[in-house]
């Protein structure tokens, strides 16, 4: 099974992303449709975040501008859905337990899935605008090469 990890080349996602957080370089990341604001502009978030260029922090839930694609054991997936059914209950108000399970499975499975059309060891970016009263993602795909300790 392939997962998605934060890659961070810089300090500008710090920047990028000072008001709500910068997912930490190597965390695992989860698409973020959960989180996702109006392709429009008119953001329900607060601070802005950047939503529709961004992925999420499992554990920081702050954002980030590159994933990379990676393989992931059984044990950590497992644990990323622990952590977003706590995320979605203590943070985000989920009604139950159960149904922030749920959303975090929904979650973690989808990001698992996208990750299985791309190789493993690439980098994506991502770009969400309006499609007929939904959001579309488009990502883009970048080959990795080294530069001092990441591979780009």
């Amino acid at each position: 099974m392939k997962f998605l990890k934060a890659v961070r080349l810089d300090a500008s996602d710090g920047v990028v992303y000072s008001e709500g957080g910068a997912a930490r370089d190597g965390e695992w990341l989860v698409s973020g449709g959960y989180a996702v604001c109006d392709p429009a502009g008119s953001s329900h978030r607060t601070p802005k975040r950047h939503c529709l260029t961004s992925f999420v922090g499992v554990e920081s839930h702050g954002r980030c501008t590159i994933a990379e694609v990676v393989e992931i054991e059984a044990t950590e997936y497992r644990q990323i859905i622990e952590r977003l059914t706590r995320h979605f209950t203590d943070d985000l108000g989920a009604p139950t337990v159960e149904a922030a399970r749920a959303a975090a499975e929904d979650e973690a499975e989808y990001t698992a899935d996208l990750c299985e059309s791309f190789s493993p060891e690439v980098w994506i970016t991502v770009k969400r605008t309006s499609s007929d009263g939904g959001v579309k993602e488009h990502y883009s795909v970048f080959k990795r090469l080294m530069i001092g300790g990441h591979k780009l």
